[in-house]
């Protein structure tokens, strides 16, 4: 009888699931939530979504897109459906059957360690309006633990619903990496790791409607780990050969072209490309997730450290590198070529483009900067900073140009018409048809 009682609840949702009759809530429409909420659109959901930023939700309202992968019309097509409902008020999540909750897991400002505050604020409010049936899926990128600690046992102690029984909860990783036209959220597979084999099969359920492939694991912290994995990973070997061009330069050896030339073996080697620091809200924070929580358990971290260290000295190296280009010149005006921490996105989130810029300030020059996607932005104290227009008479004003974000967008031709000094953090001017003396590669 308990086991007739255990399947009919799971069997009724992965038939609402099935049958396109669930309602899914999205808990936070940034960078992931808003395109996964479209996707489920698309695929003929009812959608609720959820964010405590009432900008975000009046942007949305008027039909306004603040994510730069997203267009206005899509927006105003999803409104048109009306199957599309936002809220900053999380009290319509118990007309949800599946709620997804992809909010921010950032850095505290003065520790560095795992700031859990936006998924608490979440979770808070769910149990206060979750209904018997429903799945919760937690996708923000965090340490081990978090799903089972901060999920499952707030629902067991605020709810009278049995897990895996009543209501179904899991882990799945978010792997949206914004601007990659070349994988979107489909065709990237979906780990998921439920509390129970009922909340797998139920997560496994909905995911299996909008993604190409579905990848079960045993528990959440297997699938929490499996996302740190895949950016420490990254984050490791962006430092490696970070430091293999610092050496590279002081050997009088393009890094550049030793990348290529590596890259001609078929096995054992996968390029990775210098830079300027890493940045954004995934690469330089969940890696200091992973060393906390190893810490924790009196466990040492030596390969993060020291990446952690060589990664956070590259804005100071290009520093360094300007200044060294400078140091026999009069002028003092200098000019940042994209500030976002990568091509193709608005958003400067833990961009070294801001601490390089501040620290020139520092060194009395005057920074001005270029991006077609961020038309201000704060540095250093709080000092505003707005876009310049490009045009060859601006250009020609600067005594130095620093190419940090390489946008497609943006005329790197007429950057080679000046004649002022380049300094290219990207190696956007690698063709020897427009290589020329004044042109410095990081």
């Amino acid at each position: 009888m308990v086991t007739v009682l255990n399947n009919e609840t799971k069997n009724l949702l992965v038939e609402k699931i099935a049958n396109k009759n669930a309602c899914i809530g999205y808990v936070g429409l940034g960078y992931v939530g808003l395109p996964s909420a479209l996707k489920c659109l698309e695929v003929g959901y009812a959608v609720r979504g959820f964010d405590k930023n009432s900008a975000k939700i009046r942007k949305l309202e008027r039909g306004i897109s603040y994510i730069s992968d997203i267009q206005d019309t899509e927006i105003q097509d999803a409104l048109h459906t009306n199957r599309f409902f936002i809220s900053t008020e999380m009290n319509y999540i118990n007309e949800c059957d599946v709620v997804v909750i992809c909010v921010p897991t950032p850095l505290e400002r003065t520790s560095k360690q795992p700031d859990l505050t936006y998924i608490h604020s979440a979770v808070n409010e769910l149990v206060k309006y979750i209904k018997k049936g429903t799945l919760i899926i937690l996708e923000s990128t965090t340490y081990p633990g978090t799903t089972r600690e901060e999920v499952l046992y707030k629902l067991e102690q605020k709810t009278n619903f049995k897990i895996g029984v009543d209501i179904f909860v899991a882990y799945s990783p978010e792997r949206i990496d914004p601007a990659n036209q070349s994988f979107s959220i489909q065709d990237i597979i979906k780990i998921v790791g439920g509390v129970t084999s009922n909340c797998t099969d139920c997560a496994a359920a909905f995911y299996s409607n909008l993604i190409k492939g579905i990848h079960k694991v045993s528990s959440p912290e297997v699938a929490e780990t499996a996302k740190l994995l895949e950016n420490t990973y990254r984050f490791i070997n962006i430092a490696f050969i970070n430091e293999m061009t610092q050496i590279c330069n002081e050997l009088n050896i393009n890094i550049w072209e030793v990348i290529d030339a590596s890259g001609t073996k078929p096995f054992g080697f996968q390029k990775f490309y210098p830079g300027p620091g890493v940045g954004g809200h995934c690469i330089p924070i969940d890696p200091i997730y992973f060393k906390w929580i190893a810490n924790n358990k009196n466990l040492t971290t030596k390969m993060i450290d020291v990446a952690r260290e060589i990664n956070e000295n590259m804005p100071k190296y290009v520093l360094n590198r300007a200044l060294q280009l400078l140091h026999d010149k009069d002028g003092k005006n200098i000019l940042m070529i994209g500030v976002a921490y990568k091509k193709n996105v608005n958003d400067a989130r833990e961009s070294p483009a801001l601490d390089i810029m501040n620290d020139l300030m520092l060194e009395g020059y005057n920074v001005d900067y270029y991006d077609p996607y961020i038309g201000e932005l704060f540095v250093g104290n709080n000092t505003l900073k707005k876009s310049i227009d490009l045009n060859l008479s601006q250009l020609n004003k600067y005594n130095l140009i620093i190419v940090h974000t390489d946008h497609d967008c943006i005329n790197f031709k007429l950057l080679n018409e000046t004649n002022c000094l380049i300094l290219d953090t990207r190696n956007i001017f690698k063709d020897e048809s427009i290589y020329k003396k004044n042109i410095i590669c990081l």
